[in-house]
């Protein structure tokens, strides 16, 4: 048995299903060169050092942590016009069930961009002081 496997089966019965349908839309729509991590408590992926997409069983919910919306503000609009009532953290999409989710947006989002170009993009962000806001430029 994977890591993967076993985290699923290390989940309670009601959340496994939501979990696993959540990851496999993640999984399809990444796109290559994003490491996957399987951790105790969160499955990740990765560019390099920068976390790109998580997702984390926690004790009231499941949490799905999009980190591109952060860097990329027209990611956050589209989410915000799926048309779904979303339970959001302040780094994160709390749920119970995939039906909850946006899963089109969600898979829009995640293969957006490739990691080359999204590391880039975060250097750049961070260089310019991110403080939630994106500099106009020109």
């Amino acid at each position: 048995m994977g890591a993967y496997e076993e985290y699923l089966a290390a989940l309670p019965p009601d959340r496994r299903s939501a979990v696993e349908k959540v990851w496999q839309v993640v999984r399809e729509s990444m796109p290559a060169g994003y490491t996957e991590g399987v951790g105790a408590k969160l499955l990740t992926f990765k560019a390099g050092d920068e976390s790109y997409v998580a997702l984390a069983n926690q004790k009231n919910y499941v949490s799905l942590y999009l980190t591109p919306l952060y860097v990329f503000p027209e990611l956050k609009v589209k989410l915000d016009a799926s048309g779904k009532q979303l339970n959001c953290g302040k780094s994160c999409i709390n749920f119970l069930k995939a039906e909850a989710l946006p899963l089109e947006v969600i898979a829009e989002i995640v293969g957006s961009h490739g990691p080359e170009a999204y590391r880039a993009h975060v250097r750049r962000v961070k260089s310019e002081g991110y403080h939630g806001k994106q500099k106009s430029g020109g």
